[in-house]
């Protein structure tokens, strides 16, 4: 009987042990499948908000701070970083050519629309960066003590500027909560290595022809953005009416928006002066409901050139004092790549192969031309229309900087250059 009240003695202090046991570690791990929960939660979001599938990563560790030094409550300051691009009219979180070039997996946040003071004690509220450069945004950081890092990234962005930051926290549409103990990593768009310098020779004009179109534009305009490099675009004015944001964003990022007629129908367009000024006019008219104000001068292209079996030198004469009396400064090429006139391939010849092949020549042909002949630009034919010259447009840039060629746009010419003054 004795031995028995022992045992039972013995069996309750085992469950009592057994119990506490439990309730600890039922405590340490509900809080953490707490944490996990919660961060599977943001995690899910962010799925959303990508459409993407894929695993949480290991939640990484989190400090905990008291919101007040002397107070029972505490907040967890979130340690996990991750990358938001900064909009602007140069990046678009959306684009591709936006983030590639930041050689590791993007977490774009979508803006905090909640209010909840708690998780934000123990951050720093930091204003949001749109168009600042490094410089300004660091001064900013410093401000707060928080420590900053720079990576410079070839970007269409201008030289200097940031266009994305990495940081642990969380964001509203009014800025940023910054964790301030984990440095905050600034994505600056790099210098530019083409220099406009239209004082040297050899110079290239880079021109476009017969857009605005709803994608090429946009990539186009990134990569001449990413080099430094301003262009013409001579537009047709049904396009414009199709695609009046690429034709904006053309004028917003300081390239030239010309009047390359509305149709481009040459057998209505040249059938008089009054005809083609009938287009010009209503392409002016076009351009003003897109929202984008004509320089002044204005540019024109004559569909086809301004020589052609549908133009006599006596009606060209009379459409190009036309277009002058309207503000209109006119230019020709004097090379092309050719990528109007694919059909000129040899059979089976790739259509990158070509285009290559036909710029080389032609620039080669040109520079002789023009070899006497100081202060005459080569000007290049090319149509953002076509998909691979815009694919080609890196390799075409890395070309002509490498070879020593500087960059100028028409408005660097002061005068109008047609097939006449060759």
């Amino acid at each position: 009987m004795k031995v028995l009240r022992i045992l039972m003695v013995i069996a309750v202090i085992l469950l009592a042990v057994l119990t506490l046991i439990l309730c600890v570690a039922n405590d340490l791990f509900g809080r953490a499948r707490e944490e996990l929960r919660l961060f599977r939660a943001e995690w899910g979001e962010i799925r959303e908000f990508f459409g993407k599938d894929g695993e949480p990563p290991a939640v990484e560790a989190v400090r905990v701070r008291a919101a007040e030094p002397d107070g029972e409550q505490a907040c967890l300051l979130d340690r996990r970083e991750h990358i938001e691009v900064i909009p602007s009219a140069y990046n678009d979180p959306s684009k591709p050519s936006s983030v590639a070039r930041l050689g590791e997996a993007v977490i774009v946040r979508p803006p905090d629309t909640g209010t909840v003071p708690a998780v934000r004690d123990g951050y720093e509220a930091i204003p949001r960066f749109t168009d600042m450069n490094a410089a300004s945004v660091s001064a900013v950081l410093a401000g707060h003590g928080i420590e900053v890092r720079q990576i410079p990234v070839k970007n269409p962005a201008p030289s200097g500027e940031v266009f994305a930051i990495r940081y642990a926290g969380t964001a509203d549409e009014n800025g940023y909560y910054v964790n301030p103990e984990v440095p905050v990593t600034l994505y600056v768009s790099g210098a530019k290595k083409a220099v406009v310098q239209p004082d040297q020779t050899p110079v290239i004009c880079l021109t476009f022809d017969d857009g605005p179109t709803e994608n090429n534009t946009g990539r186009l305009l990134d990569i001449l953005d990413t080099y430094g490099v301003k262009a013409s675009f001579f537009t047709i004015g049904e396009s414009v009416r199709k695609y009046p944001s690429s034709a904006r964003a053309i004028h917003e990022r300081g390239h030239i928006l010309g009047c390359h007629t509305v149709t481009h129908v040459y057998t209505d367009i040249y059938r008089s002066a009054d005809a083609l000024k009938t287009e010009v006019l209503a392409w002016e008219g076009i351009a003003a409901n897109a929202g984008i104000p004509l320089s002044e001068p204005k540019y024109f292209r004559f569909p086809g050139g301004s020589v052609g079996n549908y133009l006599d030198e006596s009606s060209a004469e009379e459409m190009k004092t036309m277009l002058s009396d309207l503000g209109y400064l006119v230019f020709d090429w004097n090379a092309a790549t050719n990528d109007a006139v694919l059909f000129l391939r040899e059979d089976g010849e790739d259509t990158y192969d070509y285009i290559r092949k036909t710029f080389l020549a032609n620039l080669e042909q040109t520079v002789r031309e023009l070899e006497n002949r100081e202060g005459v630009p080569i000007i290049l034919l090319m149509h953002e229309t076509v998909g691979e010259t815009v694919d080609l447009m890196p390799w075409m840039l890395e070309y002509l900087i490498r070879e020593g060629y500087s960059f100028a746009n028409l408005d660097s010419c002061g005068r109008s250059l047609t097939f006449a003054d060759r």
